[in-house]
């Protein structure tokens, strides 16, 4: 009886006599902070316990986040820091972090310390590329990006180069602290035989820290001819001439010629070519000579008109 009594009382004194991990904080808020420059924050941590506390490991999330710790032993009532210290180059928006912090205790082994910021830039633009898609080849197409002050200081341009792009201009104006730029895209202006592309722009500013930001700008002009429809699918008995008519248009109304096609599928041909008008109708035949099975090929259709020498149409033909 003696003997069960002291054994008892031995295991609740090693029960009792443990570690146990305190910190003020698991929690650090940096606020608005700029890119460019690193901050830390610290948290204390204390064993509360009556038995030395051994941090064993400290695992930051990610590489942006860099931590120190005062003392990986802390004796019972003793203290020490850890140190996080955060590098937001390369981020931007709301930021969370967190770092996991491995012990001895076994009541927690393991607390997860948490970090957060908005990485603001000095000059933050509402886009970074800008795009004119279908954008008519008679007139100037518009669009605007907003560059927005992340210190409250105001955002001034100096200049805006796009070398090698004569059709793109730039205006720009104050609105308050922020900025707008308003990049013109004049298709009147766009080289012969060039239909789309990606041009880039740099953007100067008077910041010294944030000096130049580049703005990529991608057009495609608007097609001068339309087809009408724009794929052609045949479906029917292998073994027979089958054909469609196809409507072209030119956009601004000028006559034009259709001077030859072309097609990844052997023996089609076009009926029509030659006639000389803004509006004309072709008729696309599929030679009687195909076997059944799926097809799925590109008509291409050559023009003189210099605005547009060449039109692809789809064909799909489904043969039985």
């Amino acid at each position: 009886m003696l003997r069960r009594l002291f054994f008892a009382c031995a295991a609740v004194t090693l029960m009792a006599q443990a570690p146990a991990i305190h910190f003020d904080k698991t929690h650090h808020d940096f606020g608005r902070i700029t890119p460019d420059r690193k901050v830390a924050a610290k948290y204390r941590v204390t064993n509360t316990g009556n038995a030395v506390l051994s941090i064993t490991q400290v695992r930051p999330s990610c590489g942006c986040t860099a931590t120190v710790i005062g003392k990986w032993s802390i004796a019972p009532g003793e203290s020490t820091d850890l140190e996080a210290t955060f590098d937001p180059r390369g981020l931007k928006g709301g930021v969370r972090k967190s770092i996991e912090v491995v012990c001895n205790d076994p009541k927690a082994p393991a607390t997860s310390l948490t970090l957060e910021a908005e990485v603001v830039q000095e000059i933050m633009p509402s886009v970074e590329s800008v795009y004119f898609h279908n954008a008519p080849k008679s007139s100037t197409s518009r669009s605007l990006v907003r560059y927005t002050s992340g210190t409250g200081e105001p955002v001034q341009i100096v200049d805006v180069k796009a070398p090698g792009a004569p059709f793109l201009a730039f205006a720009y104006r104050q609105e308050g602290k922020d900025l707008v730029l308003e990049v013109a895209f004049d298709g009147r202006k766009v080289p012969a035989g060039r239909f789309r592309g990606v041009e880039q722009a740099t953007v100067h500013f008077t910041n010294p820290r944030m000096s130049q930001m580049g703005l990529n700008i991608q057009w495609e002009l608007k097609p001068s001819i339309q087809a009408t429809p724009v794929e052609l699918v045949f479906q029917d008995a292998a073994g027979r001439e089958l054909r469609q008519k196809i409507a072209v248009k030119q956009a601004e109304g000028r006559a034009f010629r259709v001077t030859g096609s072309r097609c990844s599928l052997t023996g089609v041909r076009v009926e029509g070519l030659g006639q000389r008008s803004a509006s004309q109708e072709l008729s696309v035949v599929l030679p009687a000579s195909l076997k059944a099975g799926r097809y799925s090929e590109v008509l291409s259709l050559a023009t003189d008109d210099p605005d547009q020498p060449e039109l692809t149409i789809r064909l799909a033909a489904i043969l039985k």
